[in-house]
């Protein structure tokens, strides 16, 4: 299976971002080894040419890819046992749940977070 592709996405004006931003990047150290991700923040407004159209509904934003498919875009409470929960539950999901997920999420308008992973 793929790696997932995590993203916080947030804006550097916001305070709660600012103060998320430290336990964002914890996380992936708190993942277990069977868990294969690929961690990233993207600032909404440094990267606004590359999200397009996106808008973020509030913030902070989780976004979950796998491949091309995005399967979780979404506010969530800055809650790290939260968000490592769903991170771990999206890695499991197989291909059926994945692809309704991916239906699902395809309404955020998220663009392709593969362009905001350096190889």
């Amino acid at each position: 299976m793929q790696p997932l592709l995590v993203a916080c996405l947030c804006a550097q004006w916001c305070g709660i971002c600012r103060d998320w931003r430290a336990a964002f990047d914890a996380l992936a150290a708190q993942l277990p080894p069977d868990v294969l991700a690929q961690w990233t923040w993207i600032d909404v407004e440094d990267c606004a040419d590359a999200l397009g159209d996106y808008e973020a509904p509030n913030f902070p934003v989780l976004a979950v890819q796998r491949g091309a498919a995005l399967l979780y875009c979404a506010p969530l409470p800055q809650q790290p046992a939260l968000w490592l929960r769903m991170v771990q539950e999206l890695a499991r999901a197989d291909d059926a749940p994945a692809q309704r997920l991916a239906q699902q999420a395809a309404a955020a308008g998220l663009p392709d977070l593969r362009a905001f992973f350096k190889p």
